[in-house]
């Protein structure tokens, strides 16, 4: 990423409009998490039914702790479907007994309107009493209330004191509230290095643009001395955010090592993402990257395509905003400098293709949309064929992390007859531990430790036919972990091809490059792991017909024998308060322990 690009955000940094907050009034549903200093008593040996069971007892003889606790769980739907009439009931009989953290969400509940007609009088009475009493997330829902004019007057001045009470109990989202108030300015005056301060207690911000915004104060020493670990940790917030403009700068950090260790995978990563994302910067320097093999394997085919649509994109460096003339004509020509280094690279990498590989990668340019990224497809017009005789790469397939020590599940088949196993991003080889051919499952040792890990289901026994299930995997175009593709489906039947009881039919679309994708529950827990599909010529030469989505998944109790037998540890989820998550959520988790394999030959 060119340096000037990056200071030119710096730049952008005071006028870039900041996102204001939305008032939790206007939320169809309450979204609250349990109370930390109340929780259920249980016994750990329990089942989560026989827990659920015990609290439903203990509820129903008068426990205040456990009505409560009963009323969190229909709440947010925490083992239990979805209730707000049985969670009004709970949190009512709860709130009778003096018990103040029901109180508080009783005045959630009616300052939303679920499971009750909407009150907002009576929710600020209830919401008032509970904070005068020290409720942390009263403190911090009256705030609101004061912040949004949420059926009081408009005032700033007094959410920033209940904010203040909430976090110094601390209430992680009071603390974020008041970063904002200073960031924005709002009943206090505009500090942003109080706002980091606030912002750093949380490690997380409500809009990826404040994190951004923040990583530029850190690099650049505006508001606050200059830090670039501290940068590189929000610029990733951002990242990890969606903030676009975030992907490359977190790229170039890694590249440069600054603020952080050196590390050229990961800086191929952000840049691929910020690439896919039609960042012209971005696309050249992947352009370079394939082109001198820096961080990823050698393709002049992708170096060619990528820096092909690098120089088909005109330059825009003006800052808007009625910016200074002369400041808008420099950065105009320098636009005009960089379009013709685009070009110029773009003709020298077309310089060492053959006519084949040449038409590949202008039909690899030419079909490119925004969110792609780029794969050359197999034989010699791609460039993976290698003139010496060297391995090269033949097919690709997706695996994700169980373990810390880097084991990581995929299908036998996409291993099977390899040379080698890398895995996109990576430097190294994936070691091949063991595999089995009956149920198309291998276990790889990948390079390098895994911060981030899949959790099973802890009742895989216990899934229903037409439960929702959603995958993630890399399929097609993909070619690393900043891209993956997120299908939700069906679990469409408990046992697969010819009532194959390792196996589960789901509905969710399968692509080339899916085997080996974690097949999840709405909680994010893996329940199988993508095998195979079915032929549509054979089915349509037995039937007569084509199926429709009939696709497989070997379950998880055949998963988990097999990880079992090779004594490799995994993590569980789906506590009892554990709860249903949005697909984004899913994907963003998965996005973190989910990587592409290539089988080279």
């Amino acid at each position: 990423m060119k340096a000037l690009s990056i200071s030119l955000l710096a730049v952008l940094l005071l006028s870039l409009a900041s996102c204001g907050d939305k008032p939790a009034g206007n939320k169809t549903e309450a979204t609250v998490s349990a109370v930390p200093a109340v929780t259920a008593v249980t016994a750990k040996e329990l089942t989560p039914e026989e827990k659920l069971t015990k609290l439903q007892k203990d509820a129903e003889a008068g426990d205040a702790k456990a009505q409560f606790n009963l009323g969190v769980m229909y709440t947010n739907g925490e083992g239990v479907p979805k209730d707000g009439v049985k969670a009004f009931e709970w949190f009512q009989k709860s709130s009778l007994q003096g018990n103040v953290h029901a109180q508080a969400y009783l005045g959630k509940l009616y300052s939303v309107g679920w499971g009750i007609s909407k009150d907002i009088p009576l929710a600020f009475d209830l919401l008032q009493k509970a904070a005068e009493q020290g409720e942390g997330n009263a403190q911090m829902w009256l705030g609101n209330m004061y912040r949004f004019g949420d059926g009081v007057p408009k005032n700033a001045v007094k959410a920033m004191e209940w904010y203040v009470k909430a976090a110094d109990q601390g209430n992680a989202n009071a603390q974020e509230s008041i970063g904002s108030l200073y960031f924005k300015g709002e009943g206090v005056t505009k500090d942003i290095a109080k706002a980091t301060e606030w912002f750093d207690k949380t490690g997380t911000t409500g809009d990826a643009t404040f994190k951004f915004q923040l990583g530029a104060g850190y690099q650049y020493g505006i508001s606050q001395p200059k830090n670039p670990v501290k940068a590189f940790e929000w610029y990733l917030k951002a990242a990890e955010g969606g903030h676009v403009l975030s992907y490359g700068t977190v790229g170039m950090m890694y590249d440069k090592g600054e603020g952080v260790p050196k590390d050229n995978a990961k800086a191929f990563e952000w840049w691929q993402k910020a690439a896919a994302q039609g960042d012209a910067d971005a696309q050249s320097e992947l352009g370079n990257r394939f082109h001198f093999g820096k961080g990823i394997s050698k393709n002049d085919v992708l170096a060619y395509a990528w820096s092909n649509l690098a120089a088909a994109q005109k330059s825009n460096y003006q800052i808007a905003n009625g910016a200074n003339k002369k400041l808008n004509e420099h950065l105009a020509s320098f636009g005009d400098k960089q379009e013709k280094d685009r070009a110029f690279q773009r003709d020298v990498f077309e310089g060492v293709l053959t006519p084949a590989q040449r038409a590949e990668g202008q039909r690899l340019a030419s079909n490119w949309k925004k969110g792609d990224i780029l794969q050359a497809s197999s034989g010699d017009a791609s460039g993976s064929i290698s003139p010496d005789g060297k391995p090269s790469k033949k097919g690709t397939g997706t695996a994700f992390a169980v373990s810390s020590a880097g084991h990581a599940l995929t299908n036998n088949h996409i291993i099977e007859g390899c040379t080698e196993v890398k895995v996109a991003g990576r430097e190294g080889i994936a070691k091949v531990i063991t595999s089995d051919s009956v149920n198309d499952l291998a276990l790889l040792q990948l390079p390098g430790k895994s911060k981030d890990i899949a959790s099973f289901n802890p009742e895989p026994g216990k899934l229903r036919q037409g439960d929702d299930i959603i995958v993630f995997g890399y399929p097609l175009n993909s070619v690393l972990s900043s891209g993956g593709n997120l299908t939700p489906g069906t679990l469409s039947a408990l046992t697969g091809l010819g009532n194959n009881t390792n196996q589960i039919q789901i509905t969710a679309p399968i692509q080339p490059g899916s085997s080996g994708s974690p097949v999840m529950d709405q909680k994010g827990n893996v329940v199988g792991v993508v095998s195979m599909k079915l032929d549509d010529s054979k089915m349509a030469k037995a039937t007569g017909s084509i199926g429709q989505n009939v696709n497989f998944a070997v379950n998880g109790q055949t998963v988990r024998a097999f990880l079992d037998a090779n004594q490799v540890p995994y993590k569980t989820g789906g506590s009892l308060f554990s709860r249903e998550k949005s697909n984004a959520d899913i994907a963003e988790e998965a996005r973190k322990w989910t990587v592409l394999v290539e089988c080279w030959k």
